[in-house]
């Protein structure tokens, strides 16, 4: 059986895509270029307009000591190593005995440091090591807050049984303060030369935008040991003169000038 379709069909037309005028297209392209260089000129111009400007600022105090560090010690040999310790422990009772007259400052007596070690010499006969005996070293150390008594203190020392005592290291209690008014005079310092610079280059300072501390290089100086002779000698001749500690500060500043 056939079955036949007869009438008439109609056809949809086909669909465009929108696409806005061209017109619209380049008036929106030219307002976003225009904002952006609107923006780079306003980024821009602070970076162009600020100078950085860095220096180095040095602040220096000087203050005369009032107090010095001493370091003691005892050191002889016994083939037994228990009467080593046993004469160094007397010994050690002595010097601290001797210093108890003078003024220490507070909590410096260190009289804890002691090495025991066996010492050999060198036998060209046989060929060999010879033992010796036990070298015990004793050490106290302690800070004076009597600098015109120093003579003194060495002397005390070495008639106790001192057999080494070091040079003194002088101090002052007023360090920490020195060492502020240091660091002040440096920033100090180093603001007077951001002007300077500024001026100089017929620009004004607008703001320092950093500082910073250079840590110091010196090291605390460190007692050199002598022997308890010199030590009298020293303290009977009067020869130590106390020179001014001085405390050095410096800073790294940094600022913008226009």
């Amino acid at each position: 059986m056939k079955i036949k379709l007869s009438g008439t069909f109609l056809r949809a037309p086909l669909s465009k895509k929108w696409a806005p005028p061209l017109d619209s297209v380049m008036k929106k392209l030219q307002f976003f270029v225009s904002i952006q260089l609107v923006l780079g000129l306003l980024i821009s111009v602070p970076l162009l307009a600020a100078t950085e400007l860095e220096v180095t600022g040095k602040g220096m105090v000087s203050v005369a000591p009032d107090e010095a560090t001493i370091t003691a010690q005892v050191s002889l040999v016994d083939r037994d190593a228990g009467k080593a310790q046993a004469r160094a422990s007397k010994e050690v009772h002595a010097m601290l005995s001797a210093i108890k007259s003078f003024s220490l400052k507070p909590d410096s007596l260190n009289a804890n440091e002691l090495s025991l070690l066996p010492e050999y010499r060198w036998d060209r006969a046989t060929d060999q090591q010879q033992f010796m005996g036990f070298r015990v070293t004793r050490t106290i150390s302690f800070t004076i807050a009597e600098i015109d008594r120093l003579g003194a203190t060495l002397s005390a020392l070495a008639n106790a049984g001192a057999t080494l005592i070091s040079s003194p290291v002088m101090g002052s209690s007023h360090a920490q303060e020195a060492r502020d008014e240091a660091l002040v005079k440096a920033v100090k310092d180093a603001r007077k030369k951001l002007t300077l610079l500024a001026g100089a280059a017929d620009m004004s300072l607008t703001s320092i935008s950093q500082i910073s501390e250079v840590a110091p290089h010196s090291a605390r100086p460190q007692p050199t040991l002598m022997r308890a002779e010199m030590a009298l000698d020293s303290a009977a001749s009067n020869t130590f003169v106390a020179g001014n500690l001085t405390f050095v500060a410096e800073v790294r500043a940094q600022a913008e000038a226009e």
